[in-house]
């Protein structure tokens, strides 16, 4: 090693062993700071006056609980000042020579530890004081609140003392608890006074809650009394009342057990006065509602016969001129079913529907009279009578809803053979009309489509006009063989417009292809198949697409403009 090396390696040795000094000398003054925290912090909590506290108040002379806490609290306080104070000084004096002797790591530590013994010494001082002092003040705060609770019982017993009567028997119970909260009052008075402030405390903690559950009750029970005393009774006798009127006025009732209702009711009522004297209000409360939907439902049931009784007395006065009505109204449609049967042939559903309406109407007027009979000594419930009597008018509404139907089925018919005797005249003027329309076109000769549907079409319209020529007509028949030639007819004039326009265009379109034949081969060529097609094949249809086809190639459009112009002036057919 060189002399220059050798002489950094020194200076370098010499540098750390000052920042060694250095860190020592600040970790060691760290700590001394801490210690004479610390130690001013122990003083300050032990020179606190908790011994004179602790005097104060053992020369209260406590007895009872209250002497208790403060045994334990002054326990507490022996066992700090004699045990805690003494470990935390020798915890010091380790700590302070664990730094005299520069072992820094083990002096940090015992001094952390110092700190949260003394952290909790204070914690426990604060909660020892303040127990104290609450124990020194209990005593004037119990006289301060007492006052407001003898306030609150002397309003409570004024309360029941203005109208006693409106308690009922809940007063005799009232009386009792209030005599128990006054003797309480007098327990708390010889507790607080003889150095027992805690357990007086509590005593008139328990007062209060007693003087406010009776004041609730007080609130309540003239409410429940009326109720059970006045209220209930009177409805309940007015309801008996008119319950023997209904039965003097001849009211009879489904309900068999109304009068056990009644009287379980009257013990019902005496019954829950033990509730009100025993103070039971919920209990009171609820089997007045229980005694109150079960006058509501005998309400109901008296209140639904007077009701039925008034929809009876209606439906005796109407049934009787529903019932002609309907008989009469049968009688018409008997008529109209047998005039009609000497021209038509009917169905014979029709009569058959008939017969059974006139045998549900003979059930239903022998029904409906024996009712009626029945009315003049009733045996039953007014609403029973009125169920079977609303069934009996519901019957008849059924009865005449068929007799409506049968009706417009028959009235049906006469105008079913009307429209059709018009409508074949009407068909058979079509079929001249449109022969001759096709013979003023001088058409080369006629399709045999058109012949097909025509003397189709005069078939079906000679087999209308021979049914209906029948000694008596079907009308069903005529309906269906009418269907098919109105089809037929409607066919038939489609299908000549169709040959009467393309037999139309398709000349229209030869004499025009006459200005472009004389050079354009393919022109004459069609010009020559499509006239072969129209004079001798007579398909018109086919001869307007060969010659269209060619002059659209010609001249674009061409066929378009001749189909618009003549949609413009075709001549339709004159029926």
């Amino acid at each position: 090693m060189s002399n220059g090396q050798l002489i950094y390696l020194m200076v370098a040795i010499a540098v750390i062993l000052i920042l060694a000094y250095v860190a020592a000398i600040f970790l060691r003054k760290r700590n001394v700071s801490r210690l004479t925290g610390l130690e001013e912090r122990k003083e300050q909590l032990y020179n606190l006056p908790v011994n004179d506290e602790v005097e104060a108040v053992k020369n209260m002379h406590l007895i009872g609980q209250s002497q208790v806490a403060f045994r334990e609290w002054n326990q507490k306080w022996v066992d700090l000042s004699l045990n805690s104070f003494a470990d935390i000084e020798n915890n010091i004096f380790e700590a302070e020579s664990y730094n005299n002797s520069f072992r820094f790591f083990k002096a940090t530590h015992k001094i952390d530890q110092i700190e949260s013994q003394i952290d909790l010494i204070e914690e426990d001082i604060t909660s020892i004081r303040n127990a104290l002092s609450e124990l020194e003040k209990q005593e004037s705060k119990n006289s301060g609140r007492v006052l407001h609770a003898l306030d609150l019982f002397e309003s409570l017993q004024n309360t029941v003392e203005e109208d006693s009567e409106k308690y009922g028997q809940a007063l005799q119970e009232i009386e009792k608890q209030l005599e128990n909260i006054q003797s309480e009052f007098s327990q708390f008075v010889t507790l607080n006074s003889s150095g027992d402030p805690v357990e007086a405390a509590a005593i008139l903690d328990a007062t209060e809650n007693h003087i406010l559950a009776l004041t609730h009750i007080v609130d309540r029970v003239p409410g429940l009394v009326t109720t059970l005393t006045s209220t209930l009774p009177d409805q309940l006798v007015d309801l008996e009342e008119g319950y023997r009127k209904l039965l003097d006025a001849n009211y009879h009732f489904t309900e068999t057990d109304i009068e056990s209702r009644f009287q379980l009711l009257y013990e019902s009522l005496k019954k829950n006065q033990e509730n009100i004297r025993q103070l039971e209000l919920d209990n009171a409360e609820y089997e007045n509602t229980q005694i109150q939907e079960e006058i509501n439902s005998l309400y109901d049931i008296f209140t639904r016969e007077i009701a039925a009784q008034k929809v009876v007395e209606s439906l005796l006065s109407t049934l009787p001129t529903y019932l002609n009505h309907v008989k009469e109204n049968n009688k018409v449609l008997v008529q109209d079913l047998e005039r009609l049967s000497q021209t038509y042939l009917l169905p014979e559903t029709d009569a058959s529907h008939v017969r059974r309406i006139q045998a549900d109407l003979s059930a239903l007027e022998t029904a409906i009279l024996d009712v009626i009979e029945d009315q003049s000594e009733p045996t039953q419930a007014y609403s029973v009578l009125e169920e079977q009597l609303e069934a009996l008018q519901s019957q008849l509404k059924e009865i005449e809803d068929e007799q409506i139907s049968v009706s417009q089925r028959l009235a049906q018919v006469e105008k079913d053979d009307i429209n059709a005797r018009q409508k074949a005249n009407v068909y058979v003027n079509r079929l001249h009309t449109i022969k001759r329309y096709m013979e003023k076109r001088n058409l080369p000769g006629i399709p045999q489509s058109f012949l097909k549907i025509f003397f189709t079409a005069s078939h079906n319209t000679e087999e209308l006009m021979s049914e209906l020529e029948q000694e008596l007509v079907d009308v069903e028949s005529v309906n269906r063989i009418l269907e098919i030639a109105t089809n037929d007819m409607e066919a038939l004039e489609a299908e000549t417009y169709n040959i009467v326009q393309y037999a139309t265009l398709t000349e229209q379109l030869l004499q025009y292809s006459n200005r472009y034949r004389s050079f354009d081969e393919r022109i004459q060529e069609a010009f020559n198949e499509s006239l072969e097609i129209f004079e001798k094949e007579f398909d018109y249809h086919a001869s307007f697409d060969k010659i269209s086809q060619a002059l659209e190639v010609a001249e674009p459009g061409v066929t378009n403009r001749f189909v618009s112009s003549y949609e413009k002036t075709r001549e339709t057919i004159r029926f």
